[in-house]
Formats: C-alpha cells, sequence, structure tokens
C-alpha cells in the first residue's frame, strides 16, 4: 500500500514549471496543498486542500490539516519544487515554515525537501534555520542553493531539477520558433529589470526576424507582456501552453532556440537539446546556464 504524503509548494498557482513538478512528485493517495484555485486532474478533488490567502487564517489552516492527514496515516510531508525558503520572504512566511514543521515534528510526521531553491540565507534568519535542522533531508538544483545551506551548516545534496524525470520526446517537425519566456510577476514589479530584459531580447532578436513567439509560463502574471513585446516585435506570436507532455511536446519540438526568463523554459529547453539564453535575478537560472555553457544575463 502506498504511503500517505502531503505535498507542499506552490501549486495550484497557473505556473507551468511547479504543475510539472507535483506531477513528477505526486503519488496516490497522497494531499496537496494548493496556494491557488487551479486544481489538478491527476489528483483526486478531495485530496486537493485549497488555502485562504490570508496569512493567519492559513497558517491555523495548515494546522488543522495536518492534525487531520495524521489521524488519516500521513506520516511525511514533503516541501517539493520551487524557491520555497528565504530571507526576501517576510517574516511572517518565514515563521509560517518553521510552526507547520514543528507541528509536524510533534505529530511524529517526517519533512523532507525535494529538489527546492533557497534564496538568500543566513545564520540571523533564526526561523529557517531551525526548520531546516528538524528536516530529515534536504535535496536542492543547484549549487548555489546547496552552497547557501553548506555555509550554515545545514547538510543537503544537489540533484537534478524534477522536470528531468519527466519522459519527453521530441516529435519529427520543423524548427522555427525563437521563443520568449519572461517571469512577469518579477518585471511588473521592477522597472530597471524590465528595461534590461528588453536589451537582452535586444542583443539575440533582431527587428526583422520571423518567428518568434512569446509563451505564458504562469497565466495571470506572464500576459500583459505580449501586448507591450508586439509593439517592439510586430511579427511576435503568442503561443498557448499548459502542464501536459502532448503540449509541451508540440511546443518545444518547433522550436529552434530558447531566450528566457523562466527557469523551466531552459530545463525544457535543455530536455529538447535546444540551445538557450538566461535572463534573471535567480541563482537557479545562472548556475543552469553556467553548467549547459549558455548565455546568462543578469536583471
Amino acid at each position: 500500500m502506498a504511503q500517505i504524503k502531503l505535498f507542499i509548494g506552490y501549486y495550484g498557482m497557473n505556473n507551468i514549471g511547479d504543475d510539472l513538478m507535483i506531477k513528477v512528485l505526486y503519488d496516490s493517495p497522497s494531499y496537496v496543498f494548493l496556494q491557488g484555485e487551479n486544481t489538478y486532474d491527476f489528483i483526486a478533488s478531495e485530496k486537493q486542500l485549497i488555502l485562504t490567502p490570508k496569512p493567519l487564517t492559513k497558517l491555523f489552516q495548515k494546522i488543522v490539516h495536518l492534525i487531520v492527514l495524521k489521524a488519516k496515516g500521513c506520516n511525511q510531508v514533503v516541501f517539493g519544487g520551487g524557491t520555497q525558503f528565504s530571507s526576501f520572504s517576510k517574516l511572517f512566511t518565514q515563521l509560517d515554515t518553521f510552526l507547520v514543521i514543528l507541528t509536524c515534528r510533534m505529530l511524529n510526521m517526517r519533512v523532507t525537501a525535494n529538489a527546492v531553491g533557497i534564496g538568500d540565507l543566513s545564520k540571523r534568519n533564526i526561523f529557517l534555520i531551525a526548520a531546516f535542522k528538524m528536516m530529515k533531508q534536504i535535496t536542492v538544483r543547484d549549487q548555489t542553493s546547496s552552497k547557501k545551506l553548506t555555509k550554515v551548516n545545514i547538510e543537503n545534496k544537489v540533484v537534478k531539477d524534477l522536470v528531468y524525470s519527466l519522459d519527453l520526446v521530441p516529435l519529427s517537425v520543423e524548427k522555427k520558433y525563437t521563443l520568449i519566456t519572461a517571469t512577469g510577476s518579477v518585471l511588473k514589479l521592477n522597472e530597471k529589470f524590465t528595461q534590461n530584459y528588453f536589451k537582452f531580447l535586444e542583443t539575440y532578436i533582431g527587428e526583422k526576424e520571423k518567428n518568434i513567439a512569446f509563451c505564458v509560463f504562469q497565466s495571470g502574471e506572464d500576459d500583459y507582456l505580449y501586448e507591450v513585446l508586439k509593439k517592439k516585435y510586430p511579427n511576435l506570436e503568442r503561443i498557448e501552453l499548459d502542464s501536459s507532455i502532448e503540449k509541451i511536446q508540440e511546443v518545444f519540438s518547433k522550436t529552434k532556440t530558447v531566450i528566457g526568463m523562466r527557469y523551466h523554459s531552459l530545463i525544457l529547453a535543455d530536455m529538447f537539446d535546444i540551445p538557450f539564453k538566461g535572463f534573471s535575478y535567480d541563482d537557479k537560472v545562472k548556475d543552469l546556464c553556467s553548467l549547459k555553457n549558455m548565455p546568462f544575463h543578469a536583471t
């Protein structure tokens, strides 16, 4: 009989990268905390626990769910994928993580982190450090994250990103698209980053280039950039993508290069043996570009 687990991450937020990671991680009859309202057709509806956006209520929800799940036989909690631990997060968010893991330990539930990312971190982040020390195992998806944990004496292991575990097969079709991706949630809050992003695109895309496509990786966050970029590149198409294996194979089989900010657009490019150029403030993008000898531009 399969072990009952609870998966915690940035799930339910219409982000293709996170949706693909939960596809890799999830096994029946486990449960998933959803941070947003979109649900998954490969997980039974009663196993998808939608959390409120209100911080205090959400913490209470989590603790109640943990107690109920323990009674149902859940003995393992998995923080899976995504950059989930950083001192840049609000203090209450760090406290929330600590209290959730403390509750798990009090309930004798095993806590692990699987292929996560680590943001800014120091010994002064007492809640995060204490949370890490209560985990039984931590794996991270990039060398920089590993160094950050090692610096504060937290044992860890570097593994490949979870999406690499997907069985993706290139189709025999013409490669024609230059695929653009952007992290809209970051760019909309920082004008300097946005202007640098435009310069990054100009470095690799000529004004007369045809077959340029913009791909939304997080619905509701990246969308607005299509209209902005359309003014700069009149030939720009919009390609709809979802987390289905068939759609990903269709789109990336037609792609000849990826010029992107979305980390998992670069992961998928690598899996389809497509050259890529990365742009980001995030260590995971920098490390991937370095590992694969691809160009990287900082925000």
